[in-house]
């Protein structure tokens, strides 16, 4: 588990992990709270970055919620009490992207 200052995208790509390889496809979203959007946004991931990671999947914030993926048919993961994104996935979620969604200004 990352500790530095990437640790919500870590986690945000294993709560997408966990759906992947529970359901076979990508959620729709994940719900965070919103001081890990506020981190994500601002700190973590660079402009350009956060677009091409909205255009697979949605960051919404919201009270409570700690990094739970979903998809409008229901289906759910929630990183932590779900599991911890160890699921098998032919690519991870943070390879997949990159390290260039990255923001290098922090």
């Amino acid at each position: 588990m990352a500790n530095g200052d990437d640790k919500n995208w870590m986690r945000v790509c294993m709560a997408v992990d966990g759906f992947r390889g529970r359901y076979g496809r990508w959620p729709k979203r994940v719900r965070i709270m919103p001081i890990c959007y506020v981190n994500l946004v601002s700190h973590v991931l660079s402009p350009i970055g956060f677009a091409l990671v909205s255009s697979f999947i949605e960051l919404v914030p919201e009270d409570e919620a700690e990094m739970i993926a979903e998809d409008d048919n229901g289906a759910t993961h929630c990183y932590g009490s779900d599991g911890d994104g160890d699921a098998e996935v032919e690519t991870r979620t943070y390879s997949f992207f990159g390290d260039a969604v990255l923001s290098t200004t922090d």
